[in-house]
């Protein structure tokens, strides 16, 4: 078969990724003075528009995806774009609206002591969902300006992250060495994700509000013991289901009364002042392609055979246990 070139679609391809690149670093240029190099932490600026250097020349491109690679070495990383678009799907079919809805009112309690712009870092974000739909949920009318950036060594997420089209910065960098510069973020998010406490103590403000999500004992519970041992909770329903929204999320707001996963919570009390935990715990009925990437995107279902997978996707609804412990404090001075 000859080769058929179709220059109108690429033509229009390279419009919508360079409009991408044009925003991106448009973004990045008013934003600039929040980064500096993660090689030799001197202050980066935009080159152009398409790449950020230090004065040491160390150069960092941005992606006609839509983010910045501040990646200064090849890692790799055990979650796939497979993972990271499950979590995605997961996310547009609402399974974590509690969740967001309760991080989003802890965000909204400390945005009236700010003047002018909030700045948002979610350390860890994946493929950006949960920053995404928080941005998109804040109502905050004081507020100038609202920016958000996320970060995450895993560049498939991070690809992913730049199509999501939130008015975001999507950054392709290590939390080990990260390229902000000092007391820059209002927040710092870090839902289900690795931390390092030595980092956002530097890159929070004084005044700044640090969010830890972890799992409870019972996230996913169900979907644990399909694959690793029993079969709970399952609806004898077997058809005409999707998603069904909880009747009513079990939300708890105390204290140090309600129990959260043992040494990241006393590690978390050490570093940070003002401690609240808030239990987040709902159930959702979940069938079909909802219940087939809720699946895929949990490590549960690391090793289990595909076909399994499948046959779990595909037996009808679940009623699945989301369960966390929301940890908020700030900076110990």
């Amino acid at each position: 078969m000859p080769f058929s070139f179709n220059a109108k679609r690429m033509n229009g391809v390279f419009m919508v990724h360079n409009a991408k690149l044009t925003v991106l670093a448009g973004l990045i240029s008013r934003h600039e003075h929040l980064f500096r190099c993660p090689i030799c932490s001197t202050p980066l600026k935009m080159d152009g528009s398409r790449s950020m250097i230090c004065g040491s020349k160390h150069c960092f491109d941005l992606s006609k995806d839509g983010y910045v690679n501040l990646i200064p070495h090849a890692v790799r990383s055990k979650y796939n774009k497979e993972l990271f678009t499950s979590r995605r799907e997961t996310s547009l079919h609402g399974l974590f609206d509690p969740l967001i809805d309760a991080i989003r009112d802890k965000i909204e309690d400390v945005a009236p002591s700010r003047s002018g712009e909030l700045r948002i870092l979610d350390a860890g974000c994946g493929e950006g969902s949960h920053l995404a739909a928080i941005l998109s949920a804040l109502q905050i009318p004081d507020a100038s300006d609202i920016l958000g950036i996320g970060m995450d060594i895993a560049k498939e997420g991070i690809r992913l992250a730049g199509k999501t089209g939130a008015p975001a910065i999507w950054c392709a960098a290590d939390l080990a060495g990260s390229p902000f510069a000092d007391r820059q973020f209002d927040v710092i998010l870090n839902i289900l994700s690795p931390a390092n406490y030595q980092e956002f103590q530097r890159l929070l403000r004084h005044d700044g509000l640090m969010i830890k999500v972890i799992p409870g004992s019972r996230y996913l519970q169900e979907i644990r013991a399909m694959f690793h041992g029993g079969d709970e909770n399952r609806p004898s329903s077997a058809d005409g289901y999707t998603v069904d929204r909880p009747a009513s999320a079990t939300v708890s707001t105390t204290g140090r009364h309600v129990p959260a996963t043992g040494r990241t919570s006393e590690l978390f009390g050490r570093k940070f002042g003002g401690i609240d935990i808030q239990h987040v715990e709902y159930d959702m009925l979940v069938a079909g392609e909802a219940l087939e990437h809720l699946l895929r995107m949990s490590p549960l279902s690391w090793g289990v055979p595909e076909a399994a997978i499948r046959k779990a996707a595909e037996q009808g609804p679940l009623r699945v246990t989301f369960d966390y412990d929301v940890l908020s404090g700030r900076l110990s001075e």
